[in-house]
């Protein structure tokens, strides 16, 4: 795979498997299953009963033993969500003290 498109695979996946996602259905192209088969060799690939479509992929069943994460991602949204919790206990404060 060329660069380009191994960081905007990498980043499909670590959409598909955030959140706690362990298990997924996605369509995949040879290339990528031998990707993921490479770089990712504890999950597990299962092809799907269903036909190949005109762009030549397929649907497989993917398992993870642990999600795929973005470490930096991860953190900035963890951090978003605690200024967010407390801007909103600021605000409940504030109707508190205003008597609403």
């Amino acid at each position: 795979m060329i660069p380009n498109k191994v960081e905007r695979f990498e980043e499909f996946l670590s959409k598909s498997f955030g959140e706690g996602v362990y298990s997924r259905e996605l369509r995949l192209s040879k290339e990528e299953v031998g990707y993921i088969q490479k770089v990712y060799p504890k999950a597990s690939l299962k092809k799907c009963l269903t036909t190949e479509a005109s762009d030549g992929k397929c649907w497989y069943e993917m398992n993870l033993p642990t999600p795929i994460a973005n470490p930096n991602g991860l953190t900035a949204i963890q951090n978003e969500n605690l200024q967010l919790k407390q801007e909103i206990e600021r605000m409940k404060r504030s109707l508190a003290d205003v008597g609403m």
